[in-house]
């Protein structure tokens, strides 16, 4: 029983000790890495702060949060007729796993100017 004990105070030590690193960087959304740099891209706002552009590398039609996201903003009328021009780091996207739900990423917003 003595060493059953040890064992279990052994084990929940290392536990606690590899779990306890220092300085955790988010790996993905706002306080993620950067994977894009977005500069005057033409962008239609859908509301709420969700925006959706051309991605310039593979011209897909790409959505994305807006980080801070401003109450002001306006909802785009068109969304086919791009009427904003944003600059912005485009986050990492979570990802937890199979889901049915789209995950969109993040995008923090460094620059915004509506038609």
């Amino acid at each position: 029983m003595k060493k059953l004990i040890q064992l279990a105070v052994l084990v929940a030590a290392s536990a606690a000790i590899s779990c306890s690193k220092e300085n955790l960087q988010p790996d993905c959304g706002c306080q993620g890495p950067t994977v894009l740099i977005l500069k005057n891209t033409r962008a239609v706002h859908e509301g709420a702060g969700l925006f959706t552009f051309t991605h310039p590398i593979t011209l897909n039609q790409t959505s994305a949060w807006a980080c801070d996201a401003d109450s002001l903003w306006a909802r785009s009328a068109n969304r086919e007729i791009p009427d904003y021009t944003i600059s912005g780091n485009l986050k990492k996207g979570c990802s937890f796993g199979p889901t049915f739900a789209i995950v969109f990423p993040s995008i923090e917003i460094t620059a915004i100017q509506k038609d």
